[in-house]
């Protein structure tokens, strides 16, 4: 309960300093006197209580605390909550309150509350983990290739707030012994699992082996745990958009395709080409500013094409600032043929952590992603998307044809989930891992958690 009360007392907060927020900045930025028919302080906190409807809800949809959540499930729950809010508080400001909140400006709390709910709900989890207060202990059944994984992607995603602690294995040969830093335990005490485990976990993780799926109900059933997770052996079966389904006692999943339905892209190219067009007039200025430093910097034309991998034996040339000096092809030859370590380096991520074809306002540029902001013009035409897989070159994909198949779907992004998971530290595989995961598990949630990451990494300057 600690951690969910925490999450519920943070979100509280959130609700009254959003409140707050919107009712200094009427007073500071209003030209007209309040009428004294208002008394804008009550009404706030009136509002202010109002609004606490929002960390209810979130306790009511498991959000308090959501171990086990995907963080684009949880940002799909928070947003419908928000948007019922929105709705159901102004329907009662003007039907019941004659319009109080909304005469005073103070529903444009609502905007701040919106901002600040996801940034309370990631720093609460983000400060439960920092005091080792995230998550709840769990056993992994099997030391196979499953549960090894299991181990791994848990230990990579804290946030998902499952802490292994131990394994079961039938095999006694492992027994005593340690896999994955964790300690191996024989499975039954005469004919079920021993009932002391209890006592340091509360979940239990079942790697169902391929070869005994006839089992699965009998391993069930010996775990003593008041949670218990199943994970097969299945691998390349989309994720995001699989719900279960009971069909007349027969267990099945439903696994949802949007981006083969016809509205779905229709609506992510009609939001490329309004936001594109938007933010390439409101970074005019900037773009104007990069331009000049970049003459000021170094010699070479101000933009830089290169062919990128559109589909098939498609390509188009995607728009960037030019960060490398006008020789960097050559340099990097040379480079490479001179030094084995740099090489070893770009031959598993395809770039180098620090480039010397690099200029110094380059480094500047690609810090901020700025270098990246002439591909609006990309996005603008129809070459690219806003959120998408990874523009990859036309020779860099030959190696992987069932990859190739699967990202031609879609357009190449400006951003997407590899660049918000790891970027520059993340192998060449785990990219292309990363993007074929995007298209198969594409939602539009999906797409908003990409966005809002960006927004974050661009903030903490933790470009390429």
């Amino acid at each position: 309960m600690q951690p969910a009360l925490f999450q519920f007392f943070v979100d509280v907060a959130a609700v009254f300093l959003a409140v707050l927020i919107a009712h200094i900045g009427i007073g500071l930025f209003s030209s007209a006197p309040t009428t004294f028919l208002f008394n804008p302080t009550l009404h706030a906190q009136e509002l202010a209580v109002v609004l606490l409807i929002v960390p209810s809800m979130k306790a009511m949809v498991g959000l308090y605390p959501g171990y086990g959540m995907s963080p684009v499930e949880r940002l799909r729950r928070q947003f419908m909550i928000l948007i019922g809010t929105v709705v159901g508080v102004t329907v009662v400001d003007l039907e019941f309150n004659e319009a109080i909140w909304f005469s005073n400006g103070l529903l444009l709390s609502l905007l701040v509350l919106a901002v600040l709910i996801w940034i309370s709900d990631a720093l609460g989890r983000a400060i439960l983990m920092r005091l080792r207060l995230w998550g709840r202990p769990c056993v992994i059944v099997g030391t196979g290739k499953a549960g090894i994984d299991i181990v791994r992607r848990l230990g990579q995603n804290e946030h998902l707030g499952y802490n292994p602690v131990l394994f079961i294995d039938e095999n006694p040969n492992l027994w005593g012994t340690t896999v994955e830093g964790l300690p191996v335990v024989a499975p039954t005490v005469g004919t079920s699992t021993d009932e002391r485990l209890v006592r340091y976990a509360s979940v239990g993780i079942l790697a169902v082996p391929r070869d005994q799926p006839e089992r699965l109900n009998e391993m069930i059933g010996n775990l003593p745990f008041s949670t218990i997770l199943v994970v097969p052996e299945w691998t390349g079966v989309q994720t995001v958009n699989t719900r279960i389904r009971d069909l007349s006692g027969m267990f099945s999943l439903e696994v949802r395709r949007p981006l083969g339905a016809s509205v779905t892209p229709l609506v992510k190219r009609l939001f490329d080409i309004v936001t594109s067009a938007l933010l390439l007039v409101l970074v005019t200025p900037l773009l104007l500013l990069i331009a000049i430093g970049i003459k000021l910097d170094s010699k070479g034309p101000l933009l830089f094409r290169q062919a990128r991998w559109a589909g098939g034996s498609r390509s188009f040339p995607a728009l960037k600032f030019r960060t490398m000096h006008a020789d960097a092809e050559l340099r990097l030859k040379e480079l490479l043929a001179t030094d084995p370590v740099l090489r070893r380096e770009y031959e598993m991520y395809h770039k180098l952590t620090h480039d010397p074809r690099v200029t110094r306002f380059g480094r500047i540029l690609r810090r901020l992603s700025f270098d990246e902001l002439p591909q609006l013009w990309n996005v603008l035409i129809g070459d690219m998307s806003l959120i998408g897989p990874r523009p990859y070159m036309p020779h860099e994909l030959i190696k992987y044809p069932h990859q190739q198949e699967v990202l031609a779907r879609v357009r190449p992004g400006i951003t997407g989930l590899w660049q918000v998971s790891g970027r520059h530290r993340t192998t060449f595989e785990r990219r292309i891992e990363l993007d074929v995961y995007y298209v198969e598990n594409y939602s539009i949630w999906l797409d908003l958690h990409v966005l809002m990451r960006t927004v974050w990494i661009v903030v903490k300057a933790d470009g390429a």
